[in-house]
């Protein structure tokens, strides 16, 4: 895969991630919460290895910034109507999930 191709994947990846926590925390289904957080774990793996392979710079970490909130908005506009969540919230999130990763 070439760089570009890693960094959608990444975003994809890590915006996946950060949505099942979203959904987890705002479900109206408790029977859900098991399996979305299961997912979660599963997804924040993947990101990991997927990071480990390449050598990411500032740039790169910023495109990566900009797809994954692109995505979780979309996706929460998309799929998941009934899940309120601020655009403030997506940001913090998105910040503390990407310095997890990257430091």
């Amino acid at each position: 895969m070439g760089k570009n191709s890693d960094i959608i994947s990444i975003s994809n990846s890590i915006g996946t991630t950060i949505l099942h926590e979203i959904i987890a925390e705002h479900t109206n289904k408790p029977e859900s919460i098991t399996h979305l957080t299961t997912e979660y774990f599963e997804y924040r793996g993947q990101s990991i290895r997927k990071i480990d392979r390449i050598n990411l710079n500032d740039k790169d970490k910023k495109q990566i910034r900009i797809k994954v909130i692109r995505k979780i908005e979309n996706t929460l506009k998309t799929k998941y109507q009934d899940v309120k969540v601020s655009q403030e919230e997506i940001f913090k999130k998105v910040d503390e999930e990407l310095s997890y990763f990257f430091n």
